[in-house]
Parts: structure tokens; C-alpha cells; sequence
């Protein structure tokens, strides 16, 4: 079985974020980021491409299932209200 392997500076420029954010989002409690498969000295460890890819669908679910209904929603009322004041 071949398996495809993500390094973090891939993750880096998937995610457009810091070494340091991928490290965050595996501490946390809800959907926290996949454990490295292979793991070497500094920086350099490699992520499973399917785990990664799971834990984007979750993540992707999760953000729609939010308070405020994920990317598409519309902010609330009363927020649109105020914004409109000051225009």
C-alpha cells in the first residue's frame, strides 16, 4: 500500500497558516488536527494525506454547523442594522 505523505510546510501553504497554527489545532478538543505519522528531528515530520484530508471534511462540516451557520451565512440583524447607521 503506497501512501501519500504531507510535510508541514505542505500543510503551511494548504491551510495558509503557521508551523505553529497545525501545532495549536492538535491540542484541541473538538476535532484537533491528526498526530504526524513519522516524526524526525526539528520540523521536519510528515502527516498522513488521507488523515489530513478527513479531518478537512469534519472541519469544513463543523464550520457549517457553527453559531453563526458557516461561510455563507449572513450576519445577524442586528449587526446588519448597526452597519447600515454608519453608511
Amino acid at each position: 500500500m503506497v501512501r501519500e505523505y504531507l510535510s508541514t510546510k505542505d500543510l503551511c501553504q494548504r491551510f495558509r497558516c503557521s508551523s505553529r497554527t497545525i501545532f495549536r489545532r492538535m491540542t484541541r478538543e473538538e476535532n484537533p488536527f491528526p498526530q504526524p505519522l513519522i516524526r524526525q528531528a526539528g520540523s521536519f515530520n510528515l502527516w498522513c494525506a488521507d488523515a489530513v484530508t478527513e479531518w478537512e471534511a469534519l472541519e469544513i462540516e463543523r464550520s457549517e454547523n457553527s453559531r453563526w451557520g458557516g461561510i455563507n451565512a449572513s450576519p445577524p440583524v442586528a449587526v446588519e442594522k448597526l452597519a447600515r447607521r454608519w453608511h
